[in-house]
Order: C-alpha cells, then structure tokens, then sequence
C-alpha cells in the first residue's frame, strides 16, 4: 500500500506541475459544452445532451491516458527499478479513474449551467459515470501502454481498445438514459454488466502489463 501511495502521489506531482494539460482540458471542456449551448439555446433533448456528455468523456479519456506513458521512457525505467509491474500498473489505474472523475464533475458542471441537467436520478447518474469513467480510462491507459511499446500510436491504441470500449461505452449510455427518467426501473442489470466489463478490465491490465514490464 506505501508503494501503491507513493506512485499515486508522483503521479500527481507530475500532472501538478504540467499545467498545461489541466489548461487545455479545462478548455476542450468549456469549447464543446459553449458550442453545444449556442447552437441549442437551451433546447436540448436529454438524448443529445447524453450522447455530448459522453463524447465528451471519451475524448477527455483519451487525452488523459496518452500522458501516462508517452515521452516518459527514462521516467518509467526509474520506477520499474523501485517497484513491481502489479504495483505500478494498479496505482497508474487508481489515479487516472481519480483524475477522469474529478473532471467529469467538473465537465457535469459546466454542463449543468449551461445547458440544464435532465438527470432524474442522481445517485444511478453517478454510479454510472463512477464506473464508466474508470473503466474506460482504465481500458485506454492498458492500450496505450501497448501501444507505445509497439509504437503503433493511436491506430494501434484504438485496434485495442475498440473490442472493450464499445460495449461499455453502450452500457453507460444507456444506464445514464435511464437516470435521466422520473422513475428509472431495470437498470440493475445493465449495472452489473458494466461492473462485470469494469472488472474484465482491470484483470486484464493486471495480467498483461507484466508481459510489457519484461520486454
């Protein structure tokens, strides 16, 4: 657990003093969601604004998981030598799933005072979003990782997320649908399908990375 902290704290540390990314998701962030208000002035369907949320989301994911591997080589040979591949990529997982949640409040924010929140029911929005959001960053900093080693860039990137990131992205999509319904029934199911995808996931980077760590 100290070494899981230990990353996780480096981790931020680094992303702290690059300011310059929390700038320019703060602004993609602003951009769309000032766009979307001035082509719908206020008129727009809970569909749209769900399916803008997260386009949104996925795109904001991908940013944030290009910068946990890419232009770091030297960084990275220093921490393989202080910690185990399992430590590593858990606390790299960990963090990021913070960091996407942390700006998908603030992307659910700035959404909400400009262009309203049709969300019925916000404890199921939030679980979704809890869920969603980890696992898809957890799929795309898996894929990156691999990618960078493989140095296919994002072609390569999105070969291998795509088998996982559509079914979940589906998922999410529809349980955020339903909490925006007065009264949303039967979304237990598809909570659990997204926590069992969740769960495929994180077992796989588990797995997987060590393969890497080797090479």
């Amino acid at each position: 657990m100290n070494q899981l902290a230990a990353i996780i704290q480096r981790e931020l540390r680094h992303e702290l003093r690059s300011r310059r990314s929390w700038l320019a998701i703060l602004l993609y962030i602003s951009s769309v969601v000032y766009i979307a208000y001035l082509a719908f002035q206020h008129d727009l369907e809970p569909v749209t604004w769900n399916a803008l949320f997260w386009i949104l989301t996925i795109f904001i994911s991908m940013f944030a998981a290009s910068g946990s591997f890419a232009g770091r080589e030297s960084e990275m040979l220093y921490i393989y030598t202080i910690t185990s591949p399992h430590k590593f990529i858990m606390a790299r997982l960990i963090y990021n799933g913070m960091f996407m949640l942390v700006v998908s409040i603030v992307a659910i924010a700035i959404y909400s005072l400009l262009l309203g929140n049709p969300v019925g029911s916000g404890s199921i929005f939030f679980i979704t979003v809890l869920l969603a959001v980890w696992g898809i960053s957890s799929l795309l900093t898996m894929a990156f990782a691999i990618a960078t080693k493989g140095g296919g860039g994002f072609a390569l990137m999105a070969i291998i997320s795509f088998p996982l990131l559509v079914p979940l992205l589906i998922t999410a999509q529809h349980l955020s649908a339903l909490s925006m319904m007065p009264d949303p029934t039967n979304y237990t199911g598809n909570m659990a399908s997204l926590l069992a995808i969740d769960a495929l996931i994180a077992a796989l980077c588990y797995l997987l990375f060590p393969y890497l760590w080797r090479d």
